[in-house]
């Protein structure tokens, strides 16, 4: 029996109502793209907030064009869940009433908190020991840390304390509740435990009592609204399933891994605006070592945890081409690459990492003071910039595997690429050049799919997450990366190159 899950799955800049069908025995996986869209945040005198009604309407609309879909093509939609971008969140009242605008994660404001939660916790090392996830300014416990001293009173009048998933799922079934992946990005969880760290929230005079209840992913939240069900066409038996929350988790849910190679023998990159590059563990951990590489301890499914390190990805891409389209010059991201093929290998390289390559804006400019400042040749076209940007990725997915090994004690044999970042063949060759492992790139809809098959494991449809990853690994077929096939020559001294300008900072 064929079934339906629709995944609604919303990146930082884009989102999409995907559709997928099971189907066989053994079963496969197909997708459907049924709605696609643009969202960006809107910048107030409080700070960058997410367009909310925006993005709801858009939901609605996938919803009545996945509805429509499945009756045309006489399949079940059994159930949607929605998938987000981490960190981010929004406070709910008593009566439902959402009493703020979510803030976007790139709020300038949360730098500043970030340093007065340190000094109150005792640093760096501390907060690490308590919670296991990276130190990041945009990390939730900073944004509410920053919200409650500049609005205490709106803080303390919330009911819930909802990421931004959760939102959705409550607008879609009426039910409040918190999935256990989009949480555990928070730095608000005990990483003993993996449920929220009260004593830290009172230590920090953060109120408590918005924190409710956490579900796992492939729990049911509830049935769909009947307003919903009959303003977009859906039948009112549809449920509400929890996927991974977080997009990652449901990305990560997807590798296609060779069930073989056994625990920490392998990596995954989901690759994208960020790349989320880790080991999916049995159980968390935290080291001195691994708080100084930083890798964090984010939650996946069945009690796995994603020990991963967040990396700049292909945001300094997007960026270049921004300032093209902005100039009047029309380009793709593939003509980008093209061009990228043909410059000098290894030519210019620079920290994706570095702080000033995290705002928007001037990405050009930056990457060439950067290159000034070390001593590098200037990137002179745009082919040249993209290069240096994609090399820099890659030496950086290098240097973070061999942190992974060090940590773990194991050798990573192969890297799994998933997400859209896998469609970019240069930039995976010449990670394979400059790793010397096999790179398998691919299914570039992780999310979606993953998304998709932890709903069918709420639905009773699938038993765990190896079956889950069996059916991705029969629906879809992987683009396999081996050093020896490359065409790419990188000198030793390359790596040596790139570890020296690690840092640089002017």
């Amino acid at each position: 029996m064929s079934t339906a899950h629709l995944a609604i799955d919303l990146g930082a800049s884009s989102g999409r109502a995907i559709v997928g069908l099971l189907h066989g025995d053994p079963a496969i996986v197909e997708l459907k793209e049924v709605h696609r869209f643009e969202h960006h945040p809107c910048p107030t005198p409080a700070g960058p907030v997410w367009d909310l009604t925006g993005i709801w309407l858009n939901v609605l609309e996938g919803i009545r064009q996945a509805s429509d879909w499945c009756r045309e093509n006489d399949v079940q939609l059994l159930s949607i869940g929605v998938d987000t971008w981490g960190v981010d969140w929004a406070l709910v009242g008593s009566s439902g009433e959402l009493l703020a605008l979510p803030h976007c994660y790139r709020d300038p404001q949360n730098q500043e908190a970030m340093d007065r939660v340190l000094d109150v916790v005792g640093g760096r090392e501390a907060l690490y020991a308590r919670t296991g996830i990276q130190l990041m300014q945009i990390n939730s416990l900073f944004q509410v840390a920053a919200r409650n001293n500049r609005e205490p009173e709106l803080v303390q009048a919330a009911h819930r304390l909802l990421f931004m998933p959760d939102l959705f799922h409550y607008w879609l079934s009426g039910e409040m509740t918190t999935e256990r992946t989009i949480a555990s990005t928070s730095g608000m969880l005990a990483l003993e435990t993996g449920d929220w760290d009260v004593e830290l929230m009172e230590q920090l005079n953060i109120p408590t009592g918005m924190l409710g209840p956490i579900i796992d992913p492939g729990d049911v939240v509830g049935n769909i609204r009947n307003e919903i069900a009959e303003s977009t066409g859906a039948e009112a038996s549809v449920k509400i399933i929890a996927p991974g929350a977080h997009d990652t988790a449901s990305a990560v849910a997807a590798v296609p891994v060779d069930q073989a190679l056994g625990d920490a023998r392998w990596a995954y990159l989901s690759s994208g605006t960020w790349s989320l590059l880790g080991a999916e563990l049995n159980q968390s951990f935290a080291s001195g070592e691994s708080c100084a590489a930083p890798f964090t301890n984010e939650l996946g499914l069945s009690g796995t945890t994603r020990f991963l390190k967040n990396i700049a990805g292909l945001w300094l891409v997007q960026e270049l081409r921004r300032e093209e389209l902005e100039a009047g010059r029309e380009i793709s991201f593939s003509e980008m690459t093209q061009q990228a093929a043909g410059a000098e290998a290894f030519r210019t390289l620079v920290d994706p990492n570095a702080s000033q390559f995290a705002a928007p804006g001037n990405m050009a400019e930056k990457i060439k003071a950067f290159a000034e400042a070390t001593g590098q040749p200037l990137p002179e076209t745009l082919g040249q910039l993209v290069r240096c940007c994609l090399d820099s990725l890659a030496l950086c997915y290098r240097e973070t595997v061999d942190l992974l090994e060090e940590i773990l004690g194991q050798r990573i044999e192969v890297l799994y690429i998933v997400g859209g970042g896998a469609n970019n063949r240069l930039l995976t060759e010449i990670t394979s050049t400059v790793m010397q492992r096999p790179v398998s790139a691919g299914p570039t809809e992780a999310t979606a799919i993953g998304n998709v098959l932890t709903q069918a494991l709420g639905c009773g449809v699938l038993a765990d997450r190896f079956q889950i990853r069996d059916v991705v690994s029969r629906s879809f077929e992987p683009e396999i990366f081996l050093p020896e096939n490359s065409a790419i020559v990188m000198d030793k001294s390359v790596y040596s190159r790139y570890r020296k300008i690690l840092g640089s900072s002017f």
